[in-house]
């Protein structure tokens, strides 16, 4: 017996819709009503704190870093941490949603096979972890608009090379890759839409499209928070927010806020069986809820 099978699945269910994670509200409630409770069990204090679970990247129990960096706000005026940004495994150095994502790709690599895979990183530790589950896998970067995708930049940091690609304007050939991975970019591409058309070009029949992304579940709409003017100007419809990036300082502008309607945006670019898996753990150091990973297969014919 493995130590992963040790350990319950952290995954809940998969919806593909609002209105199927409506309907099961009141199975929802009862389950949210006891994770909440065991969640607040382990918010002792305000300070940071350490948490024993296992960590499907190491395959190992280790100890888990939760702080309150990026803390929130609840509607109901709770204050929690930041739970998909926290919980870092003190061995793989990866959080909460990295971790989840991988214990998804460990689960598609055991059902299906998968030879060509596009990450939408390079410079990252997520990325070492994804590029060992897999043979052939390709990173990139966004370096900014005055490159043009598949350009190779030297990144002085590591001594390296970087790949850059536009997701919305990819330079791979159709029917490239059986597997794309993105960890939340899409809140940052304005085409949104248009990146995932290109995603699902450059997939194979049958290919998946896996992404994690900033949710909020309560909402249908998408909310756009700035958009690009025909002068290339930004037009801000919020208050700016900004989020880490690996390569700047000064992170990267969010442009929209993704509700259900993320599902509909991806079936008209071509996906089909998209959804999104929700996922709780405190066995693996997944606490907070609800939060998801997402995934889009390309139709076989």
């Amino acid at each position: 017996m493995s130590k992963r099978a040790l350990f319950p699945s952290i995954w809940i269910n998969e919806f593909s819709s609002k209105s199927e994670f409506d309907a099961n509200g009141k199975k929802l409630k009862d389950f949210f009503e006891v994770a909440d409770a065991i969640d607040d069990k382990l918010l002792t204090s305000r300070h940071s704190f350490h948490l024993k679970a296992y960590c499907v990247v190491c395959q190992a129990v280790t100890s888990m870093h939760i702080d309150w960096h990026f803390c929130g706000t609840s509607p109901g005026g709770d204050v929690n941490p930041a739970w998909t940004e926290t919980a870092v495994c003190e061995g793989c150095v990866l959080n909460s949603r990295m971790r989840a994502l991988i214990d998804l790709l460990t689960r598609l690599k055991d059902e299906s096979e998968i030879r060509r895979v596009f990450v939408a990183e390079q410079t990252t530790q997520s990325f070492k972890v994804i590029k060992s589950l897999f043979k052939n896998v390709t990173g990139s970067e966004y370096l900014g608009p005055k490159f043009s995708s598949g350009h190779i930049h030297p990144f002085v940091k590591s001594h390296s090379l970087i790949r850059h690609e536009d997701l919305t304007s990819l330079s791979f050939p159709q029917e490239t890759f059986d597997l794309i991975i993105t960890q939340d970019v899409f809140e940052h591409i304005p085409q949104f839409s248009r990146a995932f058309a290109e995603c699902a070009r450059v997939l194979v029949p049958g290919g998946r499209l896996v992404f994690t992304i900033p949710f909020f579940p309560e909402r249908y709409e998408t909310t756009i928070r700035a958009s690009v003017a025909a002068d290339g100007s930004i037009a801000h419809h919020h208050p700016p927010e900004f989020h880490g990036n690996p390569l700047s300082s000064q992170g990267s502008l969010c442009f929209q806020n993704f509700g259900w309607d993320i599902l509909d945006h991806l079936k008209r670019s071509g996906f089909r069986h998209v959804f999104a898996a929700m996922y709780w753990g405190p066995w693996q150091g997944h606490l907070g809820f609800p939060f998801f990973v997402f995934s889009a297969a390309k139709p076989t014919i």
